[in-house]
């Protein structure tokens, strides 16, 4: 089911399974990913309580084992409530219930907010502990941006541009896992990347602690572009498949397990902890632009 919200010449839409954003037009003009399986039948899902997989399947919390096979947790494949909406946001909530506490063992409600100011979009994710001791999780934003690709113009003509000079080194996945190796500066002393063909065949371009905070989506060949402002998380990652119409971009608070990772919960690469009745918020927003 799709909750459409307009405001000015804003119109968003999202669905209430996974609270996945679905459209996102600025003056009639769409950017986001328009879901075709031939490619990839997702649009923007919520990654949480993990980003990526886990190895094996599995996780280890206070000597208990506990089992997650599919890929970015299981918050995406859920229904959510719309709790709030008004003129310029739609509020959405997914809580623990018996069949998560099978796969997680903690209490938690996790909310998405998604508010329309000015032409930007802003993503708003609040995750509060229920319980009384602190939990362990990961979350992140998977958004898929549309492209357009024809005879005229072609994927070598886009780029992904940060707002700084960054020095950054690629990391490297074994399967779906995070590689012991690196691509020393991948990025040298440089904020543009620029896109083609085969640039995804090793699945995506993960990055850890950059000194930018926003990253540019744009073409050569005409004017529309879509800037994403990802401040506070630690990494950010470029994806899509081969030739297909799209571009992702994602901030994470987490990252895949390791090859050679324990299985202990505690110990995983990234993992957030929340005290007790806390509450975890961190936000992104999209701005198209279509001049």
């Amino acid at each position: 089911m799709g909750n459409i919200l307009k405001k000015g010449n804003v119109e968003i839409g999202v669905y209430t399974k996974g609270a996945e954003l679905y459209s996102y037009k600025v003056n009639g003009e769409e950017f986001i990913w328009e879901r075709d399986s031939k490619y990839w039948g997702s649009s923007s899902p919520i990654l949480f309580p993990f980003v990526g997989v886990l190895k094996n399947g599995k996780y280890l919390y206070k000597g208990k084992e506990y089992k997650i096979d599919t890929r970015h947790g299981f918050a995406r494949d859920n229904d959510f409530e719309v709790v709030e909406k008004g003129e310029d946001f739609l509020k959405f909530k997914f809580s623990s219930d018996e069949s998560t506490l099978e796969k997680f063992p903690f209490s938690f409600d996790l909310y998405l907010t998604y508010v329309i100011k000015n032409n930007k979009l802003i993503i708003q994710y609040d995750v509060i502990n229920k319980t009384d001791e602190k939990i362990y999780f990961s979350i992140g934003g998977h958004p898929a941006f549309s492209i357009k690709l024809d005879e005229n113009i072609k994927i070598d003509d886009y780029s992904l541009e940060f707002e700084k000079k960054e020095t950054l080194d690629r990391y490297v996945l074994d399967g779906a896992l995070l590689g012991k190796k690196k691509i020393e500066k991948y990025i040298n002393n440089d904020n543009r990347i620029k896109l083609n063909s085969d640039i995804f065949n090793e699945d995506a371009l993960i990055f850890e602690n950059t000194v930018s905070e926003k990253v540019t989506l744009s073409c050569s060949k005409h004017s529309k572009k879509l800037i994403l402002d990802y401040k506070g998380f630690p990494f950010i990652a470029f994806w899509s498949k081969p030739k297909a119409p799209f571009v992702c971009i994602e901030p994470w608070y987490g990252i895949t397990d390791t090859v050679d990772f324990t299985g202990n919960l505690e110990e995983k690469k990234g993992i957030l902890e929340l005290e007790e009745k806390g509450r975890f918020s961190a936000e992104i927003s999209i701005e198209g632009i279509n001049e």
